[in-house]
């Protein structure tokens, strides 16, 4: 899949390749459910959802945030930080 060129995303469609990472429903991919916790998925998949969203978005998130990719919420405002162009550290 091509990166995006105009640098913009749609939260549904970013919703969609989260979903399809973590093999759930998109239903299930809410901005407060917990990846770990209420979803119970493998820690991996926190690289799994990194790789997508660079493949689709052009946006790397740096291995020392991949911690963070707890929730929908904060993969979100991840790739929205670096398509803004505000730092992500």
């Amino acid at each position: 899949m091509a990166a995006h060129t105009d640098r913009a995303f749609d939260a549904e469609e970013l919703r969609a390749v989260v979903a399809q990472a973590l093999e759930l429903p998109v239903e299930e991919v809410t901005d407060d459910a917990r990846f770990k916790e209420d979803l119970e998925v493998d820690s991996l998949i926190s690289l799994e959802i990194a790789v997508r969203v660079e493949e689709r978005y052009g946006v790397k998130i740096d291995e020392s945030r991949l911690a963070e990719i707890g929730s929908f919420r904060l993969v979100r405002e991840l790739i929205a930080a670096e398509l803004n162009g505000a730092s992500a550290t």
